[in-house]
This record gives C-alpha cells, structure tokens and sequence, in this order.
C-alpha cells in the first residue's frame, strides 16, 4: 500500500505571491512619498510648452457699391479701430468682431480700414460707390408711358443724363418732364436727346442805358484880403476846390477880381461851374443756335494784365507774364424748345467797357509804372420761359443819387447875405437807368440766300467830286430808290426823328 502524501498547500506558493505584489505596491508608495516631500530640482523641471500661433494676414480687396447699398465685409481677426477716408462716401459700421457693415452714401471713391488691439493691419478695402440705377430705371420707365422713341437713361452724379432719338421736339420735352417727375427734387436732367427735325432758336438781346450827370459849384476865395507893408498877407479860403494866391492866373471855371495899390491889395477868386452829363448805351446781340444747345459770342477786345511771376519759394522774381482780360459786348444762352413753342432760355448778357478814371497804377521800378484800366460792367444772368416772339425784361436799374456839400468859413459864413461871399456850395445829382430785354424766335433757315442782307450790302465808294464838293459818304449809286437793300435813311451817328 502507497502512502498518501499530502499535496501541496496551494495558499503557500499563492501567498508568497501575495507578498511579493504588496511589497512591490508598498515600494512604489514609499517612492512616491518621497517623491512627494523632497521638491523636484530647478535642473529636472522642464518649461512649460507654448504654441506658435501665427498672425492672419492681413485682408486687401476693392467693391464697388451703388449709392444708398450696403455690403458685409469679413475679417480674419476681431478688429478694434475701423477708419474710413472720406465719411461723405461710405459710413462704416462693426457687425461683429469679425465683420464690418459698409454703407454707400454717396458717388466718390475711399478706403476702410480695421486694426487690431497692438495696431496691426488686419483689413483694407478700396470702396467705389456709383451713382444709382433706381433713379435711372424709374425715369425710364416714365418716359415709356409717356413720349415716343428710343430713349434710354443712366445714372450720373447729379440727376439722370437722357440719350436716344425721338421723332420731334415735343416728345424730347415730354420725355425730360417725365423724367423729371420720376426724380427727387434736387434731380437734375442731362438732355441729350436728337430728333427728326432740329428746332433752331434766335435770340435778340437789347442792352438800353441812359446815365446823366448834373454838376453844380460856387464858391469864393480870398486870396489876399489885406496886406501890412510888402511882407505879411492873410487870405480866407471857403473851397477846397481851389488854391490860388494872388497874380496866378485863373483856371477853367474861376474868375479872378481884385485891385491892388501900394501897401494894400485885394484879391478873390470866385468858383463858379454847371456842367451836364449825358450818356447814352444801346446794345442788341443776336445769336442764333439748335434748341439744347449752348452758343456763345463776344464783340469786343481784350486788354493785358500784367502778373508776377513767382520762384519755387514764394517770392517774386521781379518778372512779369501776361494775362488777357475780355471786354465788350457777349452774349451767352441755352435755349431749350418745350411743347407748344414755349422756349426755356438761360441768357447771360453783358455790356462792359473800360475806365482808366477808376484804374489802378503800379510801380514797377526806375521809371516804368503799369497802368491797369477797370471795366464798367453791365451783365445779367437768369433762366426765363418765353413764348416764340415774346419779349420780357430780365433786368432793370434805376440809380438816382445826389450829393451836396456845403464849406463856409466859421462865422463868416454864418452872417445873411453877406455870408454867401465866404461860403461855397457843391451840388451833384447821378440818374441811371438801365433795361435789358430779350426776345427769343424759333426759326428755320431760308432757301433764297439773297434774302438775307448784310450793312455793307448795295454801298459805293464816292468818287472825288461827290466827296470833295458835295461831302457825301456813299456814292451816288449807294441805296438808291432801285436798289433791293434797305439801309438807314441817315448817315451813322445821325438820329432820325
């Protein structure tokens, strides 16, 4: 019989088992203890790590907006500072940190621009704003209902410009009214518009002035009123209009009186002056040009205006260049042919001639001087509606001064009667009146050229008996009863009553 030996305990081998994973729990506990009380030393610390994170770049771009429109724009960083150019163009506003709303006011070009906290560049725009097509399309579609042809429109910074073809007058001016209508108030329309046939208008302008002047002075200077020996004299003087002394002679308009003897003298001077003024202007331009159309001329001169020249400091060289001053008769107007013959006429005439009395003279050096005459100027300019063959008065000038002054010498001047011997009067009175009338035709040209006379038409020279003996101008063919040209039954300068 075997004997029965007794297996192994199976919680042995299983506790030394045990034991060894404990001690190596305890072990690690115990390490990480002492890790726990001793602090880690400078050299084993390890920095903490950092991300390299990379600006955005910066954002450039150009839009282009209509007037009254607006566009988001985005960015690539939370914007801070946001500036615009030009405030009257684009207004700008922040929709998120992200994102900008610009806003187009008005026609124009600007730039927007975003930074950041630091100051840094993240967005820049070039913003263009056009004038708006809704202006545009509404006059547009106006005129369809209303005027016959072709027209088209587009937008411009003031209003809406009108181009095409119509077959008459009447239908241009129904399309610029509609389109008018379709417009704000401070809208303007550009008339480019052509028809079948072209309406021509004729504008006569009559300049009319008449201007007199009316002087009257009188006065008394005593030269010498006593005389103590051959060496002191005294004299009282009552005008500032003369400055004589006794044994001159007397000018225009004065009178000398006086005796003298031996020891005494008595000398006076007496002022006495009437003088009438009268002046007569009488200008009638003509000019003619296509309805829409602006014509202008000028009848007249030019004068030189002398102008220093300047160096690239600011200071004069003491050179000088040359400069033209227009003077004369101009005329100036846009006519514009609207239904029923009504003609809408911007005029602007002016009459200026020169005056050296109110010019002024500068000196140059050594013995030049510069002498600049002014102008007298009369002129008019203002948009009237006139009927074809209506006239009316765009201007008017009734000026009436007078001026009277009166010097006298202190007490003397006082006394009745006798005063009127220290005393002297000055009396003037200006009256202008000026009238500028004008008249517009709407005219079509002629076929028969001979219909059409000029001043120079049916004239002759005279020979040597006419202008020797007879002091004729024209000859004796000029204008005769036969003659188709009309002419002015006077000589030039003559008035025909």
């Amino acid at each position: 019989m075997r004997p029965i030996c007794n297996p192994p305990s199976a919680s042995g081998p299983l506790k030394t088992r045990l034991l060894t994973l404990s001690a190596i729990v305890s072990l690690a506990s115990l390490a990480g203890s002492q890790a726990m009380a001793q602090p880690p030393s400078p050299v084993q610390s390890a920095p903490p790590a950092t991300l390299d994170v990379a600006k955005p770049k910066p954002v450039h771009g150009s839009i282009t907006l209509s007037a009254g429109n607006g566009q988001v724009l985005h960015l690539n960083a939370p914007a801070t500072n946001v500036f615009t150019a030009d405030p009257k163009v684009v207004e700008v506003r922040p929709a998120s940190a992200n994102s900008l709303f610009v806003f187009a006011v008005a026609p124009g070009t600007t730039t927007v621009a975003a930074l950041d906290t630091s100051g840094a560049l993240i967005g820049q725009y070039q913003v263009t704003v056009v004038p708006s097509n809704f202006d545009a399309a509404m006059a547009k579609s106006a005129i369809r209902h209303s005027a016959q042809g072709a027209v088209n429109t587009h937008a411009t910074e003031t209003g809406v410009a009108l181009n095409g073809h119509v077959p008459t007058a009447a239908d241009a001016e129904k399309a610029v009214l509609a389109a008018k209508g379709a417009l704000p108030a401070d809208g303007k329309i550009d008339n480019q518009l052509t028809t079948d046939e072209p309406i021509q208008v004729s504008l006569h302008v009559r300049v009319a002035e008449m201007s007199r002047t009316l002087t009257r002075e009188l006065g008394v200077n005593w030269s010498a009123a006593t005389a103590l020996g051959r060496e002191a004299a005294f004299g009282v003087s009552t005008s500032n209009l003369i400055s004589t002394v006794a044994g001159v002679a007397p000018s225009e308009g004065q009178i000398n009186l006086g005796s003298a003897k031996a020891g005494y003298s008595l000398d006076a001077v007496v002022d006495a002056l009437s003088q009438d003024q009268l002046v007569h202007v009488l200008a009638e331009p003509n000019l003619t040009t296509m309805s829409g159309q602006p014509a202008s001329f000028l009848v007249g001169g030019e004068f030189p205006i002398p102008v220093a020249t300047t160096q690239a400091n600011g200071n004069s060289n003491g050179t000088f260049s040359i400069d033209f001053k227009q003077y004369g008769i101009s005329l100036a107007f846009v006519p514009t042919v609207m239904a029923h013959n009504r003609i809408s006429l911007h005029v602007r005439p002016e009459v200026s001639q020169l005056d050296k009395a109110n010019g002024v003279t500068s000196y140059v050096g050594g013995n030049v001087t510069l002498s600049i005459p002014a102008l007298t100027v009369r002129r008019a300019d203002t948009t009237v509606e006139l009927g074809s063959g209506q006239s009316f008065a765009i201007a008017g000038l009734l000026s009436d001064q007078t001026t009277q002054i009166t010097q006298a010498t202190p007490g003397l001047g006082d006394i009745p009667v006798l005063g009127a011997l220290f005393r002297s009067d000055s009396f003037n009175r200006a009256e202008t009146e000026l009238v500028i009338v004008v008249t517009p035709y709407i005219v079509r040209p002629i076929n028969d050229p001979n219909a059409l006379h000029l001043p120079t038409d049916g004239f002759t020279v005279p020979n040597d008996l006419e202008r020797i003996l007879q002091l004729r101008q024209f000859g004796s063919g000029s204008f005769n009863s036969n003659s188709p040209y009309r002419r002015i039954p006077a000589d030039a300068g003559f008035v025909v009553e």
